[in-house]
């Protein structure tokens, strides 16, 4: 720990600078992190296959959804894909196996 005016090396318990006087504000200090891989961050919402504004299986709307993406601009990106890779037409069909599809909305009730 630092004095943040004179720059001279502190205890981790002083209150004050020994060399300049200034006080050392004890929320400054915080101490390094832990050793090891970084901490795994709460996973997002699930990416599901809307049940609406689909064209063939929702796929693209799922991406575009999940991610906040254009959806037109995804489904041109995807055509472009599968009309010129052979990978993209099976990462698709992938994706609309993998990914689930949206619950169904119940109606509200009326009294």
């Amino acid at each position: 720990m630092f004095c943040s005016r004179c720059g001279k090396p502190l205890e981790p318990s002083s209150r004050f600078c020994p060399a300049c006087g200034a006080t050392v504000a004890s929320a400054a200090w915080t101490a390094p992190p832990p050793p090891g891989p970084p901490p795994i961050p709460p996973p997002g919402p699930q990416m599901t296959r809307p049940r609406n504004n689909r064209v063939i299986a929702g796929v693209c709307a799922a991406f575009a959804q999940r991610y906040g993406w254009d959806l037109t601009l995804t489904r041109v990106i995807a055509a472009i894909l599968i009309v010129f890779t052979g990978v993209g037409a099976l990462a698709y069909i992938a994706a609309w196996i993998i990914i689930p599809e949206e619950q169904y909305a119940l109606p509200p009730k009326s009294i």
